[in-house]
């Protein structure tokens, strides 16, 4: 399964209602003991994960640590061997019959997708499409009101994001910190209830990072449930409320990011954030 379908299958069918208040009791996120396989290299062994509506979790961890199949398994774009997701109290990809869990049909499994906004690495933008269509494009599909409804919330999207001026602009006339910002507002196009980040600056180049970073920090201020993977420390540091560090397939150690990232108590944590800070 490549980038450019993912990015596809995502942006025709995330979105959902607006973000849950951060006084609700129940986590937006349960991941509950989950495990996840390629043939015989395993890449999540037993992973629980909590999430509050309204809170940023960071997700740290060296290169093959399994942090991008976790994204992965929490919109079902990877089926998992073992365990349960759930986001707002929905088990995610399976219903649960007496004990055992079937998996849903492909219908239903996009239905599910569309309270869940997912980023990529690399941005994935149709090219034949300018900015406008990009973030059109989705809600348009799902039919989620008219076009000229669907045409003013794209056009605030974009203006949201910083690129009111470039609605007619195809992605190859757009920097690649411009073409991540349209992707992230093609994302919320269907207003998600939560977003997914997986490295969302790791394609660019240092100077265009920034101005993605700050889109990401307005969606935290305005109370959006993110899960982001990034080795952005700084990020880490000031906007996240929850940060896991990720090895072998693992939680190695989790915390208040300021806690963990300045007195880490494991080994291997240590050693990672010696190496990126």
């Amino acid at each position: 399964m490549t980038e450019t379908t993912d990015a596809a299958r995502t942006a025709g069918t995330a979105g959902g209602g607006a973000p849950a208040a951060t006084a609700a009791a129940e986590p937006m996120v349960r991941v509950e003991n989950v495990y996840k396989s390629f043939g015989r290299l395993r890449v999540l062994s037993g992973i629980d994960l909590q999430v509050r509506p309204g809170e940023v979790c960071v997700v740290l961890g060296p290169s093959g640590s399994g942090k991008s199949t976790l994204l992965r398994c929490i919109n079902h774009l990877e089926k998992i061997d073992a365990g349960r997701i759930w986001v707002d109290g929905e088990l995610i990809g399976y219903r649960q019959r007496g004990g055992k869990l079937h998996e849903l049909r492909d219908k239903e499994v996009a239905a599910q997708r569309r309270s869940i906004g997912m980023v990529f690495q690399r941005f994935n933008l149709f090219p034949h499409m300018t900015a406008l269509e990009n973030v059109m494009e989705a809600p348009l599909c799902a039919r989620l009101g008219t076009k000229a409804e669907i045409r003013e919330r794209a056009l605030a999207l974009l203006r949201r994001v910083g690129l009111g001026d470039k609605v007619d602009t195809y992605p190859r006339q757009l920097s690649g910190g411009q073409q991540q910002r349209v992707a992230i507002a093609r994302a919320l196009a269907m207003q998600p209830k939560l977003m997914l980040f997986d490295e969302p600056t790791s394609a660019l180049d240092p100077e265009l990072v920034g101005e993605v970073l700050d889109v990401m920090k307005d969606l935290a201020r305005d109370g959006m449930t993110m899960i982001v993977v990034t080795h952005e420390i700084g990020f880490a540091r000031e906007v996240g409320d929850h940060l896991i560090f990720m090895d072998g397939g693992q939680v190695v150690e989790a915390g208040p990011p300021r806690e963990v990232i300045a007195e880490p108590k494991h080994e291997r944590t240590r050693a990672f954030l010696a190496k990126v800070l």
